[in-house]
């Protein structure tokens, strides 16, 4: 076959087989394994301790903060601002009565939070992350829909440390971590600020995840995340994209 044929076919079969969209998986390569690891009801007495944890780890997080708790511990949410965590919003007191009464209580939070959080750690402060305060499932389609309305992603989980449940030491929480999170190849595992035995756990997930290959990454709402986190089956919603709104 000469030159010429060679490359016409080339070109040919160029034209007929399908591109890959810009930022979509190529199906030739594997699909990328993520864990993201998030704090909730922080910040705490130990949060120092939790971050010294994760700096030696060199592991990533995200965190779910309270306003209550900020307000108690407004240097150790400095600290992790200034780590460069990201920061959710989880209500600004766990009032799950309070929050379920009426769907705007749950968005008067929203502007509360910031404020707050502003004056602890500067006006550039901003977060368009929220995780409802016990998990969505409690709460009315219409609460869901209307926090994705606010310009605010909500996520559930679909891994858990079980931290919070009694009798657990570090130990059964990675086995517990593990077993909870199955083969999912996108995690996104819950534990909670201010526990010791949680922060003497977080070794031996990370090593579980990174020995099969997975990245712990944070969570955000931008494009790279969100092709990311289509593939997980942990509840959430996301707003609709729009980058020519304002953040939050």
């Amino acid at each position: 076959m000469s030159f010429r044929q060679s490359l016409s076919v080339f070109l040919l079969l160029a034209l007929l087989l399908p591109a890959v969209p810009a930022g979509a998986q190529d199906p030739a390569e594997p699909l990328q394994k993520v864990v993201y690891l998030t704090f909730d009801d922080g910040p705490k007495a130990d949060t120092p301790e939790l971050l010294a944890v994760l700096d030696a780890l060199d592991v990533p997080a995200t965190f779910f903060l309270m306003g209550a708790s900020v307000r108690m511990y407004p240097e150790h949410a400095r600290m992790i601002y200034e780590a460069g965590y990201p920061i959710g919003c989880h209500s600004m007191g766990h009032k799950y009565s309070y929050l379920k009464e009426n769907v705007h209580h749950i968005g008067m939070d929203f502007p509360r939070f910031t404020a707050l959080m502003r004056e602890v750690v500067g006006d550039d402060f901003k977060t368009d992350l929220y995780r409802f305060p016990g998990g969505s499932s409690s709460y009315s389609g219409y609460a869901r829909r209307y926090v994705a309305d606010q310009g605010y992603a909500w996520f559930d989980w679909n891994g858990l440390t079980g931290d919070t449940l009694p009798g657990m030491n570090a130990e059964a929480i990675v086995e517990y971590a593990i077993s909870t999170a199955g083969d999912s190849d996108v995690i996104i595992l819950l534990a909670h600020e201010g526990k010791k035995k949680t922060r003497d756990a977080l070794a031996g997930i990370v090593e579980h995840y990174r020995s099969l290959g997975y990245e712990f990454r944070t969570l955000s709402t931008d494009q790279e995340e969100r092709a990311i986190l289509q593939r997980c089956p942990a509840p959430m919603r996301l707003p609709a994209l729009n980058p020519e709104a304002p953040a939050p």
